[in-house]
């Protein structure tokens, strides 16, 4: 048994969750925490809302409001829609109203301060004078300097890379879209470039032992190739966020692309609390064997692959993430989801009206693993109409009508005892025992032509194939619809191969 914490990127909470979001981090972590368990490993599935990004107040400004209660609303509205999606970590903290999580990350940040990991360095930043303010990440939108695609101040969502301290070509203020001036502030830095070294042996030992997905691998190549690695704001003079812990820094915060990763271990804390032993975090934490697990959009590649490992190895004494798990984007009928311009389905909404293992299956199939893919209505329709109503249920109802003929509604003891009798009988007759594992629900193989041996006469019809630019399921092949003359009808109201929706237009 292997302990392992699985983590979703944090969310902001300037909106609820849509579909996008949920078939990204949200899912992917909750699938292979449930896969884990069912392996019977020890899995701690944790998260936490981002609920000091700078991204609050500019959407309180925008619905009349202040950054409190626009996270408190927000942060309840994704809870709210992850437990709708059975999505839900084992804990998700709420920064505003849980302490330890500012006490995690101003802890660890006085710990690299005192190390000497973190310097002060007076950096260029963007200053509207209108609003009379500096700029930073959501308050500033421009083109990447590096692929002038449209970014906001900080990472660009495109191709991933860190924008340069006031880089942003052609930034605009997204308050009164005025120009801003270049100005120089004080700010504290975490160098990356002394890392490099450290860092290039902690991903070559990760993707040793685990797959990591080309996209993010070629990421890193290009990102250390490119020249030296950029050293990173960690602080910024604003009135809303974690405090810096020093004196003489009053009115700055630390920046929460900084405190990401002390808000995992946060996260992990607290609920290693709820459990009874608060000290088992730091266990996992320090244990070499413990296997951290990150799942993120590809927007988010730089802060989990290169600064927070830095930043763990520049701490000393903490387990690196074993893998980190990328998404590409999710569109809605061919074009990128967006909440400005209301093109988007909200999770809260749709998991009101839909079954949640159906929207769960369809993500599954459709998902942006390894590249942008695409949600429609129509397909996510096909799904539930031809994969899991048309054939899965025929399935169930087959194996479940021909329990009730068969064995009085009652799953017989003695199976295994059963199928070792029927691998002897095989074996008897000349021909391999037939695979373990779930078999035709007929239950009886076709008719042997001359020369065949019975392994070869019995088809195998497990795991259903798929056939079609759809997913369907194929029919099991000795258990197919009995043939019979056009225009004529079953005898039978209920046979192993109706459809539930056959049965209902029957007796209507």
């Amino acid at each position: 048994m292997t302990a392992y914490v699985v983590t979703s990127a944090p969310p902001n909470p300037n909106g609820d969750l849509h579909l996008g979001h949920l078939s990204g981090p949200f899912l992917g972590a909750d699938v292979l925490t449930r896969h884990l368990r069912q392996r019977g490993h020890d899995v701690r599935h944790v998260g936490y809302s981002d609920e000091h990004s700078c991204y609050v107040p500019r959407r309180a400004a925008e619905i009349g409001s202040t950054a409190h209660p626009t996270a408190r609303l927000f942060g309840d509205r994704m809870e709210e829609t992850l437990s709708l999606g059975a999505m839900h970590h084992d804990w998700f903290t709420r920064p505003l109203t849980d302490p330890v999580h500012t006490e995690f990350v101003q802890r660890f940040f006085l710990d690299l301060w005192e190390s000497g990991a973190l310097e002060v360095q007076e950096l260029p930043v963007f200053h509207c004078g209108p609003c009379d303010r500096h700029l930073y990440e959501a308050e500033v939108r421009g083109c990447c300097q590096f692929c002038a695609e449209p970014s906001d101040g900080v990472y660009c969502e495109a191709c991933g890379l860190p924008q340069d301290p006031a880089g942003l070509a052609d930034p605009k203020c997204t308050a009164c879209r005025t120009a801003p001036e270049t100005r120089t502030l004080r700010r504290i830095v975490f160098p990356l470039e002394p890392r490099r070294e450290e860092l290039a042996a902690y991903h070559a030992e990760a993707q040793a032992r685990a797959e990591w997905r080309p996209r993010l691998v070629a990421y890193l190549q290009g990102l250390f190739a490119r020249g030296p690695l950029p050293d990173t704001p960690i602080s910024r003079e604003a009135g809303y966020g974690i405090p810096v812990p020093l004196p003489g820094w009053e009115g700055h915060v630390l920046d929460t692309w900084f405190s990401g990763i002390w808000g995992y271990a946060a996260a992990t804390a607290r609920l290693s609390e709820a459990n009874g032993d608060r000290s088992e975090w730091e266990r996992l934490w320090t244990d070499p064997e413990t296997r951290i697990v990150n799942f993120i959009g590809f927007d988010c590649s730089f802060s989990h692959a290169v600064l927070w490992p830095a930043l763990l190895l520049a701490r000393g004494g903490l387990t690196l993430p074993a893998q980190v798990v990328t998404n590409e984007f999710y569109r809605l009928e061919g074009e990128k989801f967006s909440t400005s311009r209301g093109h988007a389905i909200w999770g809260g909404e749709f998991l009101r009206r839909v079954n949640a293992d159906a929207l769960r299956f369809h993500l599954c199939l459709t998902g942006p693993e390894r590249a942008q893919n695409n949600f429609s209505m129509k397909e996510f329709a096909d799904t539930v109409s031809t994969v899991l109503a048309g054939s899965l249920e025929r399935w169930t109802d087959t194996v479940l009508d021909l329990l009730a003929r068969d064995f009085d509604s009652t799953v017989p003891d003695g199976a295994d005892e059963a199928e070792k009798a029927e691998k002897a009988d095989y074996a008897d007759a000349g021909g391999r025992p037939p695979p373990s594992g779930p078999r035709c629900p007929g239950g009886s193989p076709t008719p042997s032509a001359p020369g065949r041996s019975p392994r070869s006469a019995r088809p195998t019809c497990w795991p259903p194939r798929w056939s079609g630019p759809t997913p369907t399921f194929a029919s099991w092949p000795c258990c197919g619809p009995p043939a019979r003359a056009p225009g004529t009808r079953r005898a039978s109201p209920r046979t192993p191969n109706s459809s539930p929706r056959s049965r209902r237009r029957r007796r209507r």
